[in-house]
């Protein structure tokens, strides 16, 4: 046996025992799973707490507001300005209605005396004239209902006494017709029944 021979031979050999083992497919590791845990679902959100609603006010609703009414060519007309006044709160107007020697008290007391008051409605007599000195005087019956901040209703009723010196004769300033005084006193009715028949003479 020469050597050439047995050479090839063995190299053959080791061809053969090779050939298996790269047959074989080599495994690929599997890829491994994460381990990490999946965040928690976020927990529902709370619903807010309803307001609470809101509470009624205690003092009585706004009352609308009348249209101006500024009117000295009777009696009538005096005192109903007199009160359109009052309802529009423009105390300084109303207590302007009154003569000089009719301010029975300071105006600050007088616009105190209608802090609680929301509205005044009137109703009206006839008024009676009387001339005497160069002017002339009026009464006038009346009768108001008061309507309070906390809602109470009140009736009164009574006279008003009004004075116009002669206009022909007056110098500057000019005085208006104006009120001299006034009475009224709590009635127990309506106010639709509660006008006075009428007045003493003025």
């Amino acid at each position: 046996m020469n050597y050439r021979h047995l050479i090839l031979t063995s190299l053959a050999g080791m061809a053969l025992n090779l050939t298996p083992a790269l047959a074989q497919e080599t495994k690929k590791p599997e890829p491994k799973q994460e381990t990490g845990t999946k965040p928690a679902a976020a927990a529902p959100a709370e619903a807010a707490p309803e307001a609470p609603a809101p509470k009624e006010s205690a003092e009585a609703p706004n009352q609308s507001v009348p249209d101006y009414l500024d009117d000295r060519s009777t009696p009538e007309q005096l005192v109903k300005s007199y009160y359109n006044a009052i309802n529009r709160q423009e105390y300084a107007r109303a207590y302007s209605y009154y003569a000089e020697e009719g301010h029975s008290q300071p105006f600050p007391q007088f616009q105190a005396g209608y802090e609680n008051t929301v509205s005044v409605e009137l109703r009206l007599g006839k008024s009676e004239s009387e001339g005497a000195a160069g002017s002339t005087y009026w009464s006038l019956p009346l009768a108001i209902e008061s309507t309070q901040k906390d809602g109470k209703h009140t009736v009164y009723n009574g006279c008003y006494r009004l004075r116009l010196a002669n206009a022909a004769i007056q110098g500057v300033p000019f005085v208006p017709l104006s009120i001299l005084d006034g009475t009224l006193q709590k009635f127990e009715k309506p106010l639709d029944q509660s006008v006075p028949e009428g007045c003493e003479a003025p």
